[in-house]
């Protein structure tokens, strides 16, 4: 199916800092994404559009439910993150990307939730007081990039929670344990920590869609964790091929 976009392909667009975008793909279709400054974490979902789903003016709201999925995933590749060339898992054990080169140092994550109020209120932010996060520009995303459809969009993310993201560009090491508990397994109870991303400028990651699905994308606004960002929250930018 041909989902209706905002984004024309074979042109360079923008993730703003702080914001998101809701990207359609159709199977075969290239998403390369820019860390333009280098700095920047992006935090990256996947949903595959549902058979007959809605495609004009009168549609009505869907949930999302088969999406990329991290546990499902590091199951599949026996993996913490993913290394390209490889392929992406969706809740339901199907395949949903490709992930096809990688440029950026080939350090991603998988393991660190889609930030959301809460965090930032565990992080200082007054209780009264707003802060941009992940979680809500999911939500916003899809409501806004769906041109032809009726507002709020026909697609929503699951009610219950927002699925844990692949963290592009983002640096959690797990450090095992002076002493393992168990020789073996080295790992268990191993730290995590948050580290500056090790990707240079203009480093990119590029992804293969093999089923229709919407490609969500956030420039994680924290700026409380300086690790994150390296403190300061930048733009970044995606081509679709195809």
């Amino acid at each position: 199916m041909s989902l209706p976009t905002p984004y024309a392909p074979n042109t360079t667009h923008t993730v703003p800092a702080r914001s998101s975008v809701a990207v359609p793909l159709s199977p075969s279709q290239k998403l390369t994404v820019t860390n333009t400054h280098g700095t920047q974490v992006i935090d990256f979902w996947a949903f595959e559009v549902p058979l007959g789903a809605p495609s004009s003016a009168a549609a009505t709201k869907q949930e999302l439910t088969t999406y990329l999925s991290m546990p499902h995933t590091r199951a599949s590749l026996l993996s913490l993150s993913p290394i390209a060339p490889c392929t992406l898992s969706t809740n339901q054990r199907t395949p949903i990307l490709k992930f096809i080169s990688d440029s950026s140092g080939c350090i991603h994550d998988t393991l660190i939730p889609a930030c959301d109020i809460h965090r930032y209120h565990q992080l200082g932010v007054a209780q009264d007081q707003y802060h941009a996060n992940c979680s809500d520009n999911l939500r916003m995303a899809l409501s806004r990039d769906t041109p032809g459809y009726t507002l709020p969009a026909p697609f929503k993310t699951p009610t219950s929670t927002v699925p844990d993201p692949l963290n592009l560009f983002m640096n959690i090491p797990v450090s095992p344990l002076p002493q393992p508990l168990h020789e073996s397994n080295s790992s268990a109870g191993g730290a995590l920590s948050f580290q500056p991303t090790v990707c240079e400028k203009g480093g990119q990651v590029a992804f293969e869609a093999l089923v229709d699905c919407i490609i969500v994308m956030s420039c994680c606004p924290q700026d409380l964790v300086p690790e994150v960002n390296g403190g300061v929250v930048n733009d970044c930018h995606f081509v679709v091929e195809g």
